[in-house]
């Protein structure tokens, strides 16, 4: 068997565990590195919404036989998700187990960000470069890459709806609400930083981190200008 179809049946098995120790469960949302770099992903993300949420230990025991570390969220229906958690969602995911209600409240529940809040995914970014550096083979070194480049992107997106006053995450609705030169510059970021390099990985492999900075620092400037917009 693949090794691809081999964490895929126990991902179902995963899911009738979790389903085993709290019935009430109404959906179960994968998302993070293990979408959309499955071959690559070293931990697993998941988000739990349920009726009666049961205590800690019920999911942590139930997820501890997967190949993979396993971080579980838990909510119950309505309640509001961290802005950074509810980005990575709607950013990739992947419903286990529902219909898509829990997709449905991250994106009409989402809190309006703040321009704070953007640099601090600047800085998260800086972390995943550190991470990237210090990583001891290539395949999660290319996993932290590509992911402080997107945290580059999260940053910029972040800004846009603090700008905007809106809780839209969808970055083609953002593009289309900013007045240029917003727009042209957000549509850079969301071609390179999020589509280029963070989906397809197509980073530049000479000199990384000299590119992570050049665009770190055209991502503030876009912050700092639409701050003082407002």
């Amino acid at each position: 068997m693949e090794e691809h179809a081999y964490f895929e049946q126990q991902l179902e098995v995963l899911c009738q565990a979790l389903l085993h120790a709290d019935p009430d469960i109404q959906e179960i949302i994968q998302f993070g590195s293990s979408v959309y770099a499955p071959d690559l992903a070293l931990d697993l993300d998941l988000l739990v919404t349920t009726t009666a949420q049961k205590d800690d230990d019920a999911y942590w025991d139930a997820v501890a036989d997967y190949p993979l570390s396993v971080d579980v969220v838990v909510r119950r229906p309505g309640e509001p998700i961290g802005g950074w958690i509810a980005l990575g969602v709607l950013a990739t995911h992947k419903v286990l187990h529902g219909d898509g209600a829990t997709m449905r409240e991250v994106r009409t529940t989402m809190p309006v960000p703040t321009y704070d809040e953007a640099r601090m995914v600047l800085q998260a970014g800086d972390q995943y470069l550190r991470n990237a550096t210090e990583a001891s083979d290539e395949p999660l070194r290319h996993i932290h890459y590509r992911t402080a480049f997107n945290a580059l992107f999260d940053a910029a997106r972040m800004a846009a709806m603090t700008y905007l006053a809106t809780e839209e995450t969808r970055w083609g609705e953002l593009r289309r609400a900013l007045p240029v030169p917003y727009a042209k510059e957000f549509r850079h970021f969301i071609e390179t930083l999020h589509i280029a390099y963070f989906y397809h990985g197509d980073y530049p492999r000479q000199d990384v981190e000299g590119e992570f900075q050049r665009w770190r620092d055209r991502v503030s400037r876009f912050i700092q200008a639409l701050e003082r917009e407002r």
